[in-house]
């Protein structure tokens, strides 16, 4: 048993070292695509582009190999490495520029030194960069260490690693997964999947499932001018409230408006806070320090409080006007965006901040990348980390704030379909007769089921996302 245990633990030493023989090659390759031209001493550019590619193959390679040989605890940052060094070889396989393909050669050599980093002292290997440390070449300072002073040396290294470990032949591989489908298929997010897709064909069917009856469809219709809720009936499957007015059509029409406060309040908060996050985060300094100031201030105005004085200094000057009033709407959308993107704000910031100690964006400042280039086409998509959770966990949100407000009058009018509206007037029959105290369910269930499955839906695509995306949790 200790034999085994030994002999594992060697072919892991052995598939690191062979691991970190091809890091470090690619890092020379990727040295001398980085230095200026005329620093290259006649090298054939292409013959660099094609050697960069070669080896990030065989670092492919040795992590699928060395995947075999690891237990389950270490099988998902294989994983993740993996996929990092699969997308970056891609990317510089399809890259127009030196400047995108050197970035994406860097991309592949931090991966593969952040796994070795995560892997070295459990399986007691020494990495190149420690070895050559250790007999007085020290590396420099940065994100990956960078060794030029002591290239000489670690070509001796890699010769000698190289003679030893042998040198498989290139393959090729398949394209690169953009998703794990195991992860995809988590009972969390294929749940919340089915309940949105199921308010989106909801959505979509209002005109077949509650055909509208006069000009606005937003207005739900009435039979009559009855003062008694009446019960489901043909014609009405889910009855009616007082002054008679359709409850399924306010369901399936109430779609509508949910998916139009949820979603236009997100893109609102998402964009506002991209911008803010990213210009802190990359450029850093006082304008860093005057933004999250500002920023702080603003996380200082609950959002209620805050929703209130826009709509006394904007909306209606009194509750009785408030439910009247059309402009009412958009003057809460609008206070929810501006006082709601300052979590995306501070998230993007981190977010951004780490990526800008990486050394691809050094590598692309490094050879003369503009901020605005190495912002939308380097920074930006390699930021996600956390949006799309908290994006996907506040449509939800939004529109239960929104009902909230609906339901205490300061927005809205008589005759809505939404949601929030119809727990208004369904409050007065929450308590029945005292022979059936829930004789007027339809009155309120309905809609607060509606509120409740829209909700929990995007709560479950967020924590699914956040499954599917974190590599922690591989």
């Amino acid at each position: 048993m200790i034999g085994e245990a030994h002999n594992a633990r060697g072919a892991v030493q052995r598939g690191l070292a062979r691991l970190d023989l091809y890091q470090h090659s690619l890092r020379l390759v990727g040295k001398k695509l980085a230095s200026p031209p005329s620093s290259r001493e006649g090298e054939d550019r292409e013959a660099l582009y094609k050697r960069s590619l070669e080896i990030g193959q065989e670092c492919a390679l040795a992590l699928r190999g060395l995947r075999r040989r690891l237990p389950a605890e270490d099988v998902g940052p294989c994983d993740t490495a993996l996929e990092r060094v699969d997308r970056a070889v891609d990317r510089a396989s399809r890259a127009e520029g030196h400047a995108l393909f050197t970035v994406n050669v860097w991309r592949t050599v931090e991966a593969v030194e952040q796994f070795l980093g995560r892997l070295a002292v459990r399986y007691g290997y020494r990495p190149l960069s420690e070895t050559a440390a250790l007999e007085g070449e020290k590396p420099a300072p940065g994100g990956i260490a960078q060794v030029a002073p002591a290239a000489g040396r670690y070509e001796q290294v890699l010769a000698e690693l190289q003679e030893a470990l042998g040198r498989p032949s290139v393959l090729t591989f398949p394209a690169v997964p953009r998703y794990r489908l195991r992860r995809l298929m988590s009972p969390a997010l294929l749940a919340g999947v089915l309940i949105i897709f199921g308010f989106v064909a909801m959505s979509l069917a209002a005109p077949i499932l509650a055909p509208p009856e006069g000009d606005d469809p937003y207005t739900m219709p009435t039979s009559s001018f009855r003062i008694n809720p009446e019960p489901p009936r043909p014609g009405y499957p889910l009855g009616t409230t007082e002054r008679s007015f359709d409850v399924f059509y306010g369901i399936v029409w109430g779609t509508h408006i949910a998916f139009r406060i949820g979603l236009s309040v997100t893109a609102g908060r998402l964009l506002i806070g991209m911008v803010v996050g990213l210009i802190s985060g990359y450029y850093a300094g006082w304008l860093d320090a005057i933004i999250m100031r500002i920023t702080d201030a603003f996380l200082a105005f609950p959002i209620v409080p805050a929703t209130l004085v826009m709509l006394a200094f904007f909306g209606p000057r009194t509750l009785g006007r408030m439910a009247s009033g059309s402009g009412v709407d958009s003057i809460i959308i609008l206070s929810l965006i501006l006082f709601g993107w300052m979590q995306y704000a501070r998230l993007v910031r981190g977010n951004v901040l780490a990526e800008r100690a990486k050394q691809y964006v050094e590598a692309a400042v490094s050879i003369g990348a503009s901020s605005r280039r190495i912002i939308w086409r380097h920074v930006l998509p390699n930021i996600p980390q956390g949006l799309f959770v908290l994006a996907a966990s506040d449509v939800g949100a939004m529109v239960v704030l929104a009902a909230v407000f609906t339901f205490l009058g300061l927005a809205g009018r008589a005759g809505l379909a939404d949601w929030g509206w119809m727990l208004n007037i369904g409050r007065n029959w929450i308590i029945g007769t005292p022979s059936n105290a829930f004789q007027y369910w339809y009155t309120y269930l309905p809609p607060i089921a509606a509120i409740v499955l829209f909700s929990v839906g995007w709560n479950l695509i967020g924590d699914g996302l956040r499954d599917v995306m974190d590599p922690r949790t591989g």
